[in-house]
């Protein structure tokens, strides 16, 4: 290779790691802003919850069958997979997610994912393997 391939090649490598440097820091700072954004809005949006609640009976008090809603907060800092990708890793508890090096670890049993549509190390929230 002549020189300048090089060095352009060198300045490439310098740019993806500066970009790699940027997407860890942004996503520690996005993790970090979401943790507390929860922290302080938790206790005021269980408050607001009711609120909304008794809102949503009183507006359906003429209907015949009312409904039920959800008001929680979809806040979740965890990555989630992508189920074109990695369909056996939904909803698993040791899916990573995580970006190292420019490669995603998607998980420390399966690093680079099952090979199917299920896995025999799946985890679940009440799964008690």
């Amino acid at each position: 290779m002549e020189e300048w391939q090089n060095e352009i090649a060198a300045a490439l490598k310098d740019v993806t790691e500066l970009f790699d440097e940027f997407g860890r820091e942004l996503t520690q700072f996005v993790e970090a802003v979401a943790t507390e954004a929860a922290e302080i809005l938790s206790p005021q949006w269980d408050e607001f919850k009711e609120v909304l609640t008794e809102i949503w009976q009183e507006l359906e008090l003429d209907l015949e069958q009312p409904t039920s809603f959800n008001w929680d907060l979809p806040i979740s800092t965890q990555p989630m997979p992508d189920p074109a990708l990695h369909p056996a890793c939904v909803g698993c508890l040791n899916y990573n997610g995580s970006v190292y090096g420019g490669n995603l670890l998607v998980c420390g049993i399966h690093p680079y994912g099952c090979n199917s549509d299920t896995c025999i190390d799946w985890e679940g929230e009440n799964d008690l393997n």
